[in-house]
């Protein structure tokens, strides 16, 4: 009940910030951007547009020391009908808290790529994750090539766990029943007495 309460909280908070679909109409980007930006699958998740901001926003996130982020992650997302709200989210998975995890992630990915010995690596990583990035001359390569081989394979791989866990409405089998007419379903009408 209070996560309801809060999800509930934070889209009045929205709306009284003006971002909402009905408070961008007539705005400035929707006069530069048309129409399209104040489609429903931009803004409420539906199953196919959760799984494109998957797919769009994991490989943005996924490349380390990029500015504006956000604003990539949320162009790209717009381009492919994709859910900009989860879109811009998943751009705080690569902070500095996760960068412990992250940076090592992508340069053993790309160490891996270019052939080095795995088993040397990740001790050395592991020993000092963050020396990627401040002590080892030529890692910033193997770091960005890992992240552009797993940004999209963490997409693909979310695009289709969004499919596979949120699953479509059952379609009814066999024909629609029959309505019956407004008068059979109101019951026995009373007589009206004319006189």
């Amino acid at each position: 009940m209070a996560g309801s309460m809060n999800f509930r909280w934070t889209l009045r908070r929205l709306n009284q910030w003006g971002l909402s679909r009905y408070k961008l109409r007539g705005g400035i980007l929707h006069t530069r951007l048309g129409d399209r930006l104040l489609e429903r699958e931009l803004w409420v998740p539906s199953r196919e547009s959760l799984a494109r901001a998957f797919l769009v926003g994991m490989p943005v996130t996924i490349i380390p020391f990029l500015p504006a982020q956000s604003l990539f992650a949320c162009t790209f997302a717009f381009w492919a009908r994709a859910n900009l709200p989860v879109s811009f989210l998943l751009q705080f998975l690569s902070s500095p808290a996760t960068a412990i995890v992250h940076l090592p992630a992508c340069y053993l990915v790309g160490k891996i790529v270019l052939g080095t010995d795995l088993q040397s690596e990740w001790h050395r990583v592991w020993g000092d994750p963050m020396a990627i990035v401040t002590g080892w001359q030529g890692n910033l390569g193997a770091l960005y090539l890992g992240a552009v081989v797993l940004g999209p394979v963490l997409g693909v791989m979310g695009y289709f766990l969004t499919l596979l866990f949120w699953r479509a409405k059952p379609v009814p089998h066999g024909p629609p029943a029959p309505k019956r007419p407004a008068a059979a379903r109101l019951g026995p009408q009373p007589k009206s007495k004319v006189g």
